[in-house]
């Protein structure tokens, strides 16, 4: 149980950052680029520091998001909820067990999950297995993406955490990947490392979509 300095220091952080986010996203001009509704559920995998890239789906009550059962991660639930987004708690290394029931179980119901692939500390753009595995134990297609934008603040921190501003926010939405049921850990490895590679793809697409848009000379990220 949190105490009332906990409670208080979270209401206070997750209210102050809900007025940010919701005040940067109505600043911004959305467009989802090879959004495909019909193919829920899906299982969305993203970036750790580039979750605002989630703007760009709808409904947003029917996408939940995973997220830790620590202070922080209280913090980010709330103001993920009160955006639109459902959420379910815990994370799958520490009470996994508990996380991936739920996983799977919400993607039976017929909702998305948004998965941070290299979540919740890194390494930063390294992907890790665990959504691989959802995906073969769920049978439900992995739908990678990445956002950019002209004009954003990023975080000093690890995950170099994107938040975009009075700009056109473009999330660029991958072809879905289905897993295979039986597949060994090698195989798993493969379907990990070509996910990986995928997300930098796009990246470099959204980032040439943005560059086009506003005439710009496009640099390697």
């Amino acid at each position: 149980m949190r105490t009332f300095k906990e409670e208080l220091k979270i209401s206070l952080a997750s209210s102050i950052g809900f007025m940010g986010l919701k005040g940067a996203e109505m600043s911004l001009k959305l467009v989802p680029v090879n959004f495909n509704p019909k193919l829920s559920p899906v299982i969305f995998a993203v970036w750790h520091g580039s979750q605002l890239g989630l703007a760009n789906v709808s409904p947003r009550i029917n996408t939940h998001l995973l997220i830790s059962r620590s202070n922080d991660g209280e913090v980010i639930a709330r103001i993920s909820s009160k955006l639109g987004y459902s959420t379910i708690r815990g994370s799958m290394g520490r009470g996994g067990t508990e996380a991936l029931r739920t996983i799977l179980r919400t993607l039976r119901e017929g909702k998305n999950i948004a998965y941070t692939v290299d979540g919740p500390r890194g390494p930063i753009y390294k992907v890790k297995s665990g959504i691989i595995k959802i995906a073969q134990m769920s049978q439900k297609p992995i739908v990678p993406l990445v956002p950019a934008g002209t004009r954003k603040l990023v975080a000093n921190s690890w995950d170099k955490y994107q938040i975009p501003l009075f700009t056109k926010w473009i999330t660029v939405f991958g072809d879905p990947i289905y897993v295979p049921k039986d597949i060994n850990d090698d195989e798993v490895e493969q379907y990990r490392l070509a996910l990986e590679n995928k997300l930098f793809e796009l990246r470099d697409q959204a980032e040439s979509l943005i560059c086009k848009d506003k005439a710009l000379i496009c640099k390697g990220v």
